[in-house]
Formats: C-alpha cells, structure tokens, sequence
C-alpha cells in the first residue's frame, strides 16, 4: 500500500467504529453513521452538514456525523477500507476510480461502494473572448487557432473537461493554458486565453473563478457550441451528463437563456455493509425534506426523485437501499445494477 494512503490511514485511526457502527442489522436500533465530506468551503461539506441537520429532525433512529476527509480520492479510500460509512464524490472520480485511472492506477480500488443519491450538480460550458480582435470559434472544432483554458490541472472541472476533449479527438490540436483559476480572469482580459469553461452549481450559482472572469471581461465573452466530437464525447461519457444549460450569475456577460454543457454530478456513495433500510430512509429523506436541507445548504436540490437518481452511472452498482427508495418515490430511472450486501 502506498505510502501516503498509510499516512491518510494512520490520520483516521479511531474512525472505523464509529463510521460503521450499527450498520448492518435491524433499522430499528438508534445508529450513527459518519459520512466524509470534503474541507469546508467544499459543496460535500456543505451537503453532509444539511444531511445531518435534516436525519436529526426527521428520523427517530438515526444520526449522521460528518468528517472531513481530504479530496474526493481520499474519501473514496477510506469507504473502500471501512472507515466511514459513506462519501460524498463527484462521478468524474467515481469514474476514475472503476478505470482505475490518475491515483487510481497506482493504488486500485477493488470493490467500490455503492452509489446512492445526488446532492449536487457541476454545470459546465465553453466560452470564448469575442470583440474587435478576436472572433469567437463557432464550436470546439475551431479552437485549434486559439489558446485554451479547460479548468486549472486536478481541479474536478479539469478533469472531466480533458477527458472529453481527448475522448473527442481535439486534445493534442490545442494550445492548452496551465494556469490557475486565480489567474483566469486576468489572462481572459489580457487574451493570453480566448477560450475557456465556465462552471456552476445546480443552475443556482457561478463558481468564484467564472465570477472573477465576468467581472474582468464580461462584456467581451460569447457562449461556444460544443460540436458534434465534443458532443460525442458527452454522450459516450458515464461521468457526464449532456444537458441544455440556463447560465446564472452573469452580471456583464451576454450569455443565452440556454447554451450547450456538460453536466457531472456528485453523489453519496455507501459501503456494501450498510443496511438497506438505512440508506432507504436517508434518501427518502432528501427527497421530501428538501426544505430542511436548504436551510443549511441553499445550493441543495429540490429532492425531485428523477434529479436525485440522475446521478447514478448505470453501468456500476447502486446500493439496495437507493433502488427501493426510488422505486417508493416514484423515479422513472430504472437501467441500474443492484450491488450485492456484504454481511
């Protein structure tokens, strides 16, 4: 095992009885589940801190303790290893980690958890500089005579914006910028970028780069088609979803009602070990007390059951619980495989 998951290990010493305590037998027994969230500022941290809030004022029997543990890989292994009893990722790492590629490919996961239900949407679309120097490409085809930003390196947005641009065929054409998110706006206005990805949360919220960027240079910036490669490449994606997207937040930017995107969301995963009924319920929960949830979270989702099973990648395990609650909530996606309990 490589070392600085021993290191991350031997930080989390203590967790794994509480993380699985009393998660496998009866519901009906009171049991704290704790789930890993990312540090604070992050949106799993938010979400787990309204998950707790909302399981503490409706159920009777279970409580939820939040942890912060590191970037969404690190929470992936600390499930895997029966530490916590559930993570919140983000489906580009979940997706990674079933290819074992990036960290993954050094130190595989072999049986991953199960997914569960969503509790957040990264919203993404391309955007380029347009004004009397610069003519903005009709899609992604036409990037290659212009420099472009697709998210700062190992940032989630990055990861899923190269992989379909590789996936597209368009990756080594371009003059790819490094730079990062800190410096976006200030280069945009410069034009040392002239194309770049814009990301929102849920449809309710710029990221604080996009932000800095409309600032910057808002009115000099026109929405960008993806393509039909690009397109491809979405639609081929399990880690994204192809959506028509409603940008928010732009103060000076002349954007669209609707523009083509990308959309990757981020999901509770779960431990095999977990009783059914207690992921059941959890669910239930987030679908019809999204009220209690927005009162810790605003960017929190509706708890539409379509919306919260959207995130599901089909082709890998969902956890017994999910599928009954979103069988009870009425959910019209259905295509999913049921993983297997571990006693």
């Amino acid at each position: 095992m490589p070392a600085d998951r021993l290191s991350r290990r031997h930080m989390l010493t203590g967790l794994s009885t509480v993380g699985l305590v009393s998660v496998v037998g009866c519901v009906d027994e009171s049991q704290q589940l704790t789930i890993g969230v990312g540090p604070s500022g992050t949106r799993s941290h938010q979400a787990g801190n309204a998950l707790a809030v909302a399981v503490n004022r409706h159920s009777d029997r279970l409580t939820l303790r939040v942890e912060s543990i590191g970037p969404p890989s690190q929470r992936m292994y600390a499930l895997a290893d029966g530490e916590i009893a559930a993570a919140g990722v983000d489906n580009t790492t979940l997706y990674r980690a079933s290819e074992d590629r990036g960290v993954f490919d050094l130190d595989p996961i072999e049986a991953l958890p199960h997914q569960g239900f969503a509790y957040s949407y990264r919203e993404q679309y391309w955007l380029a500089v347009d004004d009397d120097q610069s003519t903005p490409p009709a899609s992604t085809a036409d990037f290659t005579d212009h420099v472009v930003h697709p998210g700062q390196p190992s940032n989630r947005t990055r990861l899923v914006t190269e992989q379909l641009l590789r996936e597209s065929g368009l990756w080594e054409r371009l003059e790819i910028d490094n730079r990062p998110h800190g410096e976006l706006a200030g280069a945009v206005d410069q034009r040392a970028v002239t194309c770049l990805v814009a990301a929102q949360h849920s449809g309710q919220q710029l990221t604080s780069w996009s932000q800095a960027v409309d600032e910057a240079v808002g009115d000099r910036l026109a929405a960008v088609s993806v393509g039909s490669a690009f397109q491809d490449a979405i639609n081929d994606a399990p880690n994204a979803v192809d959506r028509d997207i409603a940008p928010v937040g732009w103060e000076d930017t002349a954007v669209a009602e609707s523009v083509d995107g990308w959309v990757v969301p981020s999901q509770w995963l779960w431990s095999p070990s977990v009783d059914p009924a207690v992921v059941d319920e959890l669910t239930q929960i987030a679908a019809e007390h999204s009220e209690t949830l927005g009162e810790v979270d605003p960017l929190a989702l509706d708890g539409e059951p379509d919306g919260l099973a959207a995130g599901v990648i089909g082709r890998l395990a969902v956890h017994e619980g999910a599928v009954d609650a979103f069988g009870t909530l009425g959910s019209s996606n259905s295509d999913w495989t049921v993983g297997d309990a571990v006693d």
